[in-house]
């Protein structure tokens, strides 16, 4: 089922009242019922905040459908780079080392000097104590993709 279409579906079976817009609690029923958690006070504040400023009762189905998208596009880009992540980390030691850079780029990117991974490593380690996180490395793989 088309992502869209799967949002509309939950949209109509949480607006229980055919109100035309969903409350607060229905929109974490919502997140529940497509994205298996409840959402946190924090998060759904940020969800409902545009709702509130255009003092609207509740989220709109477009809205609804919208926000819906991007989660879903955020949640993609998680899991594909925790399975990047968990690719080089073949120790399974929940961070990676540079003899760990060092086997995934001769993998991926053979032509590069060993220099040049030792330096790729150096930029990654964020905190300089010999490890690459799976914080630091999220950060360096998503380095500029607010601004495209």
């Amino acid at each position: 089922m088309l992502p869209k279409k799967k949002f509309a579906m939950v949209f109509q079976h949480c607006d229980e009242d055919k109100k035309g817009y969903l409350s607060r609690e229905d929109v974490k029923v919502a997140v529940v019922m497509l994205f298996g958690y409840k959402p946190s006070k924090t998060e759904t504040d940020v969800m409902m905040a545009s709702i509130m400023q255009a003092n609207i009762p509740g989220m709109p189905l477009d809205h609804f459908v919208s926000l819906m998208g991007r989660k879903l596009a955020a949640q993609d880009n998680y899991e594909k780079t925790r399975q990047i992540f968990t690719g080089f980390d073949i120790h399974c030691h929940g961070f990676l080392t540079v003899e760990d850079f060092k086997k995934a780029f001769a993998s991926v990117a053979s032509h590069l000097s060993e220099r040049t991974v030792q330096e790729a490593f150096r930029e990654v380690d964020r905190d300089s104590d010999g490890h690459v996180s799976f914080k630091d490395f999220e950060f360096v793989i998503n380095y500029g993709q607010d601004d495209v």
